[in-house]
């Protein structure tokens, strides 16, 4: 069981802007932590933060609280001092109901999610609080002015955007920097070898090898260097395309139409297909295939390979698992640690998996120990 006082083993670390700690670059994605029976969600967040992993992420509407309560029992009962934690919670968002649409207009909204999410973590301040959709029609200015209250307020350290367009990026860090307030520190999007051929999701956002560059000079930043915004990548594995999930059967050609949402069964059914349809294209199957010859050559599981890709990347993005069982979070940190075969893949190898480049196979023994950032 973990302690208050345990070292974990090193893994990877980045900078994320108002944040006072090094923050792991694999943070772990709290969103399926309340299905689980208490006792399994007490053991898998022991051997998440064993691995070494120090953040967090969380949304109000995850599990509709359960996530956050059950994130907050395991801090307590292990008596984890909260300035060893990254607490990352996210809000300003309808549920599935309402095919999870922007509740920003709607400010008590907003200080409900948020209050609801510091009491059911059970601490007095969140580290980084994302708005987990955009409301293109609400004046960005007002928006960046409303963030930097709550952080006067102490409630939150720092502020960021999930699925935001970039442009939006773009304006809302210019007008933060021209009118001396806190910028964005963070983006979180779906970030992936496996792309999707559109929003994964309905108000969703994507990065992809084309886009990167775009997206860095509207986050302030240079490659493989910190500060501007970070990014936070979800669905990295693609919902487990990337670790062999899915088959060229399962492919299907057409965007399945979206069903009433108080059918729980037709729901179902669609975020199954919603799924295949963004990720099964082949253009991602033959990245696969690519991905798996690569892990292969360094003797890794393609799980690994693919997180690794996500670390490689120039805007030394975080990588959101979201996973319920300790196995499957271990590959992922094999991906991520100091001793990882693969978390700095160089470019000509990102080159073969993005487009079938020629490949001239790195050896990179195991024991080569990476710099942490």
């Amino acid at each position: 069981m973990a302690g208050p006082d345990d070292k974990p083993p090193r893994l990877l670390t980045g900078c994320i802007a108002g944040v006072d700690i090094p923050v792991s670059r694999l943070i772990y994605g709290t969103l399926f932590l309340g299905s689980l029976p208490e006792s399994e969600a007490m053991a898998l967040l022991d051997a998440v933060w064993m691995s070494g992993c120090n953040a967090f992420d969380c949304a109000a509407i995850y599990g509709g609280g359960q996530c956050e309560r059950r994130l907050g029992d395991w801090l307590r009962s292990r008596g984890i001092k909260r300035e060893l934690v990254v607490l990352i919670s996210k809000g300003g968002c309808h549920g599935q109901d309402k095919l999870w649409s922007a509740s920003l207009a709607e400010h008590e909204l907003l200080e409900a999610d948020l209050e609801g999410s510091i009491s059911r973590l059970g601490v007095t301040y969140l580290d980084v609080y994302l708005l987990h959709r955009d409301d293109p029609q609400i004046a960005v200015g007002s928006i960046v002015t409303r963030m930097n209250s709550l952080i006067d307020g102490g409630r939150i350290r720092t502020w960021g955007v999930s699925n935001w367009s970039i442009a939006r990026i773009a304006a809302a860090r210019k007008y933060a920097l021209d009118n001396h307030l806190t910028p964005p520190c963070c983006d979180s999007c779906q970030s992936s070898l496996a792309e999707p051929r559109g929003s994964v999701w309905p108000g969703t956002t994507f990065i992809t090898a084309e886009t990167r560059t775009t997206w860095l000079h509207a986050a302030g930043r240079q490659p493989h260097l910190a500060g501007g915004v970070s990014l936070l990548g979800w669905e990295c594995l693609a919902k487990g395309f990337m670790a062999g999930k899915w088959g060229h059967h399962d492919a299907i050609d057409e965007a399945p139409l979206v069903p009433a949402q108080d059918d729980p069964a037709a729901a179902a059914k669609w975020r199954d297909v919603q799924l295949r349809y963004a990720y099964c294209t082949p253009t991602n199957f033959a990245r696969r295939e690519r991905a798996i010859q690569l892990a292969q050559s360094h003797g890794v599981a393609l799980p690994t390979l693919a997180i690794g890709y996500v670390l490689s990347q120039p805007s030394n993005d975080f990588a959101l698992i979201g996973t319920t069982t300790a196995s499957h979070f271990q590959q992922a940190v094999d991906g991520a640690c100091s001793t990882s075969r693969v978390a700095r893949l160089t470019e000509g190898e990102l080159a073969f998996l993005e487009h079938g480049a020629t490949l001239q196979v790195r050896a990179t023994p195991l024991t080569e120990d990476l710099p942490l950032f």
